[in-house]
């Protein structure tokens, strides 16, 4: 099953005020670059699902959090006078049972440098966090000059003891642990500004040239404006610290109108520029000794977003590189009223939203004409990003508002397809056009359907507009059997529309474009949800799996869901595999929080006579929790739904107690060790085998892995807020006596794989050589068969042969 793109509701994970320092540092000279009121880096560390944050604020100093638990590691504070030229980074070793954390920051300005090593400057931190606090503060820093100016600090997996020290011109110094320069790579490339660089391994790197690039180390890729060029520089740092310049390509568009650009470990590279026009393009080598660049999809352009319509500020914009052709973006939105804050996931090898989240700007931020906020992506985890927020004014002077304001750090879950396929692509056009500039070449005008199915829509949608649906029936089922009757006969299983006379006939074909048409003729998702409607075509489309998740904007369940027709949820539970973790979750938040609000109200459905009969067409929450358990779905993605739905630890609760249910009926099953005569049966062959069990169609009873896995990722989303909910104790205590006895007999099961496994062997071979044709086997050769002979002989026994022993 693809995974599907999702992003959760992001949260804060620490804030800071603005820095009086940083403002007046910036003025003071015109060819300081703009600093951000605060930097982010993220680093792996043992003990921590989600690692570590490296926050770094000006005028403040730098604070190592765990993400996984938002409490703080380590925190040096350096005090109003220090400013920081990049965000510094942190690296997590193992040294025996000691865990040593070590952070570097670049210093831009301080009491304790002088001027001369302004921006040159590298302190360090070594921190055992193994060892006692008072240990751990008497620690003292480390303070070492490099020849240039920093701009960004930078690790890499395949090279740990290493540090990379990037400039502004694109520099690159390459760093023991303990800050011994062991190499400087001076750029031979005359004024140039770098714009971005990205750092990766070499073994994530397929895009590099294979012959000339070193198999392990780090891949650093700069791209720089020189004059209105843009040019893109292939760098590799190997174990040795030798810096090999793998390739430079210049890149067709006009580096003063790029906004910002991405590039991901496929080498996808995408730049966006100020009117809001998206290019692609892909990094690769055809050679395997030089670095090429080639478009990769066809630009669009962008709307709706506020730094289209300031061309000249590109702060309220941020992209980040996911997976292949992935990217995030986060920006502001274009409104006259209070703007807000759009997360967007889109695919740019085939230009389409994946998915989309919306937060409001903190209160925390000033609002005013000369005050922007400056969005800024990290990445993080496989499974999150951090976003920083942070205000920045044109006008220097403005105490009281830079006094209320406030940076913010946030956590943004997210999931993304570790590739880019067609599959989580498909439908997904109409997502993104709230986004894409109409001006932007499209799809064509024509119609995509013939003459008949042009039609029989149009029949339908003005048998809907007249609140009409069982006319719309008639016409659609009508056609359907004139074009069952015309289509070539097939051997297809498919169900048969409700009363069509010629069962033998095969199902009329019916396309993706033209599916889609009639899922939102028929539901109609734009009209409020009282609209008369009929579930007739939408449960024989279901029934030939012809529907995907995607053909409704907003969600397929959420359209069923205002229809208040569960029963072809449960039917579309079973039917369509692409369905969203959200979409599923919420519909089952749905159902628990209206069979949590029946039991309280129960003494006053006479007053609410209509809220119970509504009540009365919702499936049984066994029944509805059955379909979402036994659905095949990605943990990340559920757990982040869940997370996002499921909130309430009195709802939790209630879903726990079915689960504990199942559990208790599953472990009281007996388990068959030995097939009996039944279970036994003959292949074509003769060879015995077991009968092949026909799968139970709704069952009651989910099978007890889809429980289990249902009931960790449950757990994994919701075990702090059950611990501080008191009556979710019993039933937690009650589920781990249920589990521990099966944990017990898999343990016992297990200890007969071995003499198991060479019966179950021999069985597979025995069915393998029944099937092979003897006919077709290989003869041996004429000696080998004479020596088979002779030794069968010798070997061999007659029935009535009796040896005798002459002495």
């Amino acid at each position: 099953m693809p995974v599907s793109a999702s992003i959760g509701e992001p949260f804060v994970l620490s804030t800071y005020g603005t820095s009086q320092q940083l403002a007046k540092s910036g003025a003071g000279s015109k060819k300081k670059r703009a600093r951000a009121d605060v930097f982010a880096s993220h680093e792996k560390a043992p003990g921590s699902s989600d690692g570590y944050a490296t926050l770094t604020a000006q005028a403040d100093g730098v604070h190592v959090l765990n993400i996984s638990t938002l409490h703080p590691v380590i925190s040096h504070t350096l005090g109003p006078s220090t400013t920081f030229c990049c965000p510094a980074i942190t690296r997590n070793t193992q040294h025996g049972a000691d865990n040593i954390c070590t952070t570097y920051a670049a210093i831009d300005t301080s009491s304790d440098i002088s001027a001369e090593e302004s921006g040159r400057t590298i302190w360090m931190w070594r921190e055992n966090l193994s060892s006692r606090l008072e240990d751990r503060a008497s620690q003292k820093k480390k303070s070492v000059l490099i020849p240039h100016q920093i701009s960004g600090l930078y690790t890499c997996d395949e090279v740990p003891t290493r540090i990379l020290a990037q400039s502004p011109e694109g520099d690159v110094t390459v760093l023991d642990a303990d800050l011994d320069v062991k190499n400087t790579w001076p750029t031979p490339h005359d004024a140039e500004t770098l714009l971005r660089m990205f750092v990766y391994s070499r073994t994530s790197c397929p895009f590099v040239p294979s012959l000339s690039t070193p198999p392990r180390g780090a891949i650093l890729i700069s791209v720089a404006a020189s004059g209105d060029s843009t040019r893109v520089t292939t760098l590799s740092v190997d174990d040795t610290d030798n810096v090999l310049e793998l390739g430079r390509i210049s890149v067709p568009l006009n580096s003063d109108q790029i906004s910002d650009l991405s590039c991901s470990t496929s080498g996808y590279m995408t730049f966006l520029m100020r009117d809001g026009t998206w290019h692609s393009f892909r990094l690769g080598s055809n050679d395997g000794s030089s670095v090429e660049l080639s478009p990769a999809s066809e630009p669009f352009r962008l709307t709706g977003l506020s730094f289209i319509s300031k061309p000249q500020n590109s702060a309220e914009l941020s992209l980040l590189p996911l997976s292949s052709s992935h990217v995030l973006l986060s920006a502001l939105t274009a409104s006259s009223g209070t703007p807000g804050i759009v997360l967007l996931l889109w695919d740019l090898q085939y230009s389409v939203l994946l998915a989309n989240q919306a937060l409001p700007v903190p209160s925390t931020l000033a609002q005013a004409d000369d005050v922007t906020i400056k969005l800024t992506l990290v990445p993080a985890s496989s499974s999150q990003a951090l976003l920083l927020l942070s205000p920045r004014s044109s006008r220097t002077g403005r105490k009281s508002e830079a006094a209320s304001s406030r940076s913010s750090v946030l956590v943004v879950p997210l999931t993304c397809p570790p590739v880019s396929t067609i599959a989580n692509a498909m439908g997904r056009a109409a997502s993104g056009g709230k986004w894409i500039d109409s001006a932007t070449p499209s799809s064509l005008d024509t119609s995509p359907h013939d003459a008949a199915r042009t039609k029989v829509l149009a029949t339908m949608r003005t048998a809907m507009e007249k609140n009409l649906p069982q006319a719309a029936n008639v016409a659609f089922f009508e056609w359907e059997k004139r074009e069952a009757k015309s289509a070539p006969q097939s051997s297809s299983d498919a169900v048969p529309p409700p009363d069509q006379d010629n069962a033998s006939a095969s199902p009329a074909s019916l396309s993706y474009a033209f599916v889609k048409d009639l899922l939102v003729t028929v539901l109609q998702p734009s009209k409020p949800a009282n609209t008369p409607y009929s579930p007739e075509v939408v449960r024989y489309l279901l029934n030939r799996q012809l529907v995907t998740g995607n053909m409704i904007d907003g969600g397929l369940l959420a359209a069923l869901r205002a229809k208040n027709d569960w029963q072809t949820i449960q039917l579309a539970l079973a039917n369509v595999i692409d369905l969203a973790e959200a979409e599923i979750m919420e519909s089952l938040h749905f159902i628990v929080a209206r069979h949590k609000t029946n039991e309280k109200t129960e003494a006053a459905q006479e007053d609410n006579a209509m809220d119970v009969d509504s009540l009365s067409e919702l499936p049984s929450l066994p029944a509805f929790l059955s379909s979402c358990v036994t659905y095949t779905t990605t943990p990340p993605a559920l757990r982040s739904a869940m997370r996002q739905f499921l909130k309430e630890a009195e709802h939790i609760v209630l879903i726990l107690k079915v689960l504990e249910n199942w559990i208790k009926q599953l472990s009281k099953r007996d388990i068959k060790l030995l097939p009996t005569k039944k279970d036994l049966g003959k292949n074509e062959h003769g060879v015995a085998v077991l009968k092949e069990r026909k799968r139970e169609v709704n069952r009651d009873l989910p099978p007890l892995p889809n429980v289990l896995s249902f009931l960790q990722t449950l757990l994994d989303a919701s075990f702090l807020t059950l611990l501080q909910h008191p009556p979710a104790h019993s039933v937690l205590r009650r589920i781990h006596a249920l589990i521990e006895p099966e944990i017990v007999h898999i343990d016992d099961m297990e200890q007969l794989r071995g003499p198991l496994e060479m019966y179950a062997k021999a069985h597979v071979k025995a069915v393998k050589e029944a099937g092979q044709d003897k006919r077709k086997q290989p003869l041996a050769d004429w000696r080998q068969r004479r020596k088979q002979a002779h030794e069968q002989a010798g070997l061999s026994i007659g029935l009535y042969q009796l040896e005798e022993l002459v002495l």
